[in-house]
């Protein structure tokens, strides 16, 4: 490993050159805090290319930014549902598999990327309800039917968004 503090466009740097093995390629590093060691530059490096890699993933495999709603509580929504996405991708390749993450994406985005937050939501909502439903030992239609039909604000929303996909199978008429 060589290193030497230099000024670079009149800014003092400092430049780790390193290389793994007797024939490998040179490696360099750079860094503004000169008074870091090659480690502590190193573990810095680290840190941030994972954040990098993170971003460049959550983008390519679970569309991080391409929510196109307008509203900034739609947004948050969309970008925290896509880190817990990841988070729990991570965790599942961690324990699970030790095979490339974008083998994992995958798979597992092929549904779930072409998902508009709304529809995530409401799958979660159905999947609340479905299990409600068994504890109670009640109809998961029927606790449907009474939970969007008896509040007319959901029962606007529900029409609105999912009429054409519920038609002919929903109809708040007992």
């Amino acid at each position: 490993m060589v290193t030497m503090e230099v000024l670079f466009d009149g800014v003092r740097v400092k430049l780790f050159f390193c290389r793994m093995g007797k024939h490998g390629k040179w490696h360099g590093l750079l860094t503004t805090n000169t008074a870091l060691d090659f480690f502590s530059a190193y573990r810095i490096y680290a840190m941030r290319w994972a954040i990098e890699v993170c971003f460049e993933e959550m983008k390519g495999y679970l569309r991080l930014g391409k929510c196109q709603a307008r509203n900034f509580t739609a947004q948050i929504a969309s970008i925290s549902l896509t880190m817990l996405q990841y988070n729990i991708l991570c965790f599942m390749k961690r324990f699970d598999s030790y095979e490339t993450i974008g083998g994992l994406f995958g798979e597992i985005t092929i549904g779930t990327a072409e998902m508009t937050i709304v529809d995530r939501v409401w799958l979660l909502v159905v999947e609340v309800v479905t299990e409600i439903a068994g504890i109670i030992s009640a109809d998961y239609n029927e606790l449907m039917r009474e939970a969007i039909c008896g509040n007319s604000h959901l029962h606007a929303m529900f029409v609105h968004e999912y009429a054409e996909l519920e038609r002919g199978k929903f109809t708040c008429e007992s």
